[in-house]
């Protein structure tokens, strides 16, 4: 009796497809998600990342907007009371921003708003999401240069 052999690994291919697959159900479910709040996918992106003080200049390189986008961003989500602006202890010239509890509070409600995403991770067993979660962490390395 001859044993059946492993199926052959994806290719490089096959691979950047499901990822990018992957890539856009995330992605639409992630605008539905801040459309259901009044909010653009950037500006809840930035939610995401203003759970620390950031200054201007590192929040626009992470959303990979020119400084003047991001002021106005900020500006929109200043007024709706979600973030706040604070001159830098260090150097006042540099401003800060951070959310404020209520855009903290907006932004887990994005996350949460995520069923579609939700429900594809809550689908894998514990060791696929260790797994997962490995492989997408060393990828993540690779793509920033670590």
């Amino acid at each position: 009796m001859s044993q059946a052999s492993a199926p052959a690994a994806p290719s490089t291919a096959e691979l950047m497809g499901t990822v990018a697959m992957f890539c856009r159900g995330y992605v639409q479910d992630f605008a539905e998600a801040s459309t259901s709040l009044d909010l653009t996918s950037t500006q809840a992106k930035a939610l995401a990342l203003l759970g620390e003080p950031t200054a201007m200049g590192e929040l626009a390189d992470r959303l990979s907007c020119d400084a003047s986008n991001a002021t106005l961003l900020v500006d929109r989500l200043e007024r709706r009371g979600l973030v706040e602006r604070h001159a830098d202890r260090a150097d006042r010239r540099v401003k800060k921003v951070v959310a404020t509890a209520e855009g903290n509070k907006v932004a887990a409600q994005v996350r949460e708003r995520m069923q579609a995403t939700i429900a594809a991770l809550d689908a894998l067993g514990p060791e696929d999401r260790r797994t997962l979660h490995d492989l997408l962490d060393r990828l993540c390395s690779v793509l920033q240069g670590n």
